[in-house]
């Protein structure tokens, strides 16, 4: 699995994180207002709180240098993309207003989560492994 040394080739990983879950959270709220009401919407907005909840995880455990905390982020991030990927297919068959926008952005979302998600597991790690030359 790659691991990074660095968030955006200029911050720490835990400052990444920190980052992250804040532009991550504030995403997801927009995914909450704007999302549609049939029931693909309804689902995608219940995944959407949860990885809210996820995001105040990863703020939470990168403050306090918590591995479970950022598992929790790990996972939900993970399902909200595979659910975000299976949402935007379905608006794209089903050609609903706005299909291609919210297809087109879904997948910007995406590919800025899967860097997201290997910086906060680059995150993870650097917690579990102690430096080198210290004794345990």
């Amino acid at each position: 699995m790659w691991r990074l040394q660095k968030c955006c080739c200029f911050l720490g990983l835990r400052k990444g994180c920190i980052l992250i879950a804040i532009l991550d959270f504030f995403t997801n709220v927009l995914v909450l207002n704007f999302a549609e009401t049939k029931f693909i919407g309804h689902i995608e907005q219940a995944v959407a709180i949860c990885h809210c909840i996820g995001c105040l995880f990863l703020l939470g455990g990168a403050l306090i240098k918590s591995t479970v905390l950022l598992m929790f982020f790990l996972i939900t991030s993970l399902t909200n993309y595979i659910i975000l990927s299976v949402y935007c297919v379905t608006i794209l068959i089903w050609h609903q207003k706005y299909a291609k926008l919210t297809a087109t952005l879904s997948t910007v979302y995406v590919c800025f989560g899967v860097y997201f998600w290997i910086v906060v597991y680059s995150f993870l790690i650097q917690i579990r492994t102690p430096p080198v030359g210290h004794e345990v």
